[in-house]
């Protein structure tokens, strides 16, 4: 554990979120989506899915752009069934950690996400555990509503505005090596979490 730590922030898909991203890639592929692969890997960067991401785009929007990248009539369920197939579940033991690290740190949450994403996870998954978001989180930082997206250094400068927290003072968790270089040049404290590590060992 880093020093003189007084407020974590936690990233979410594939540190508190499992993820399946092969099972969204072969329902978009199956559905006629080409080229899915390398956007959602995060090797193709840009495009509808970074737009929603980043709040550029609305829903429906979303919706109507899958249509014509398919070139098929699908519903809003079939869509939404195809990209919220990439949402698994948040273990457990997870959850138990965060409510008992609330005794000690402010706990944040900062995702890239989208809307649909976000509303399944806080009125769906969630709620089946019996939680909701403030049970676990002081505040929330989602990139669709800032309009901003890791690993730009300006979600965490806003951030950190937004809770009034100092850098030096706040731990920064995420999957990705490039978003945690990001908020150390902030200032922030980091870890590199690896998916599937017992999360837990970062706080004995």
């Amino acid at each position: 554990m880093k020093q003189n730590i007084r407020h974590i922030i936690f990233d979410l898909g594939g540190v508190l979120l499992n993820l399946d991203v092969e099972g969204c890639t072969r329902a978009f592929e199956k559905a006629g989506l080409r080229g899915i692969r390398s956007i959602l890997t995060g090797t193709n960067e840009g495009g509808i899915f970074s737009a929603y991401e980043r709040g550029e785009i609305s829903t429906p929007e979303f919706r109507n752009g899958i249509r014509q990248l398919t070139s098929q009539p699908l519903t809003d369920d079939e869509i939404d069934r195809m990209w919220i197939n990439e949402l698994l579940d948040i273990p457990q033991e997870k959850l138990d950690l965060l409510v008992s690290l609330r005794n000690r740190y402010d706990l944040y949450l900062l995702s890239n996400t989208n809307e649909l994403h976000w509303k399944y996870v806080a009125e769906d998954l969630l709620p089946r555990q019996n939680y909701r978001t403030e049970d676990l989180f002081q505040e929330i930082f989602l990139s669709f509503r800032m309009k901003l997206a890791k690993p730009d250094p300006e979600i965490f400068r806003e951030a950190l505005r937004k809770a009034g927290i100092k850098p030096e003072e706040t731990l920064f968790i995420d999957d990705s090596a490039v978003n945690c270089q990001a908020a150390q040049s902030v200032g922030i404290q980091t870890e590199h979490y690896l998916p599937g590590n017992d999360l837990s060992q970062l706080f004995n």
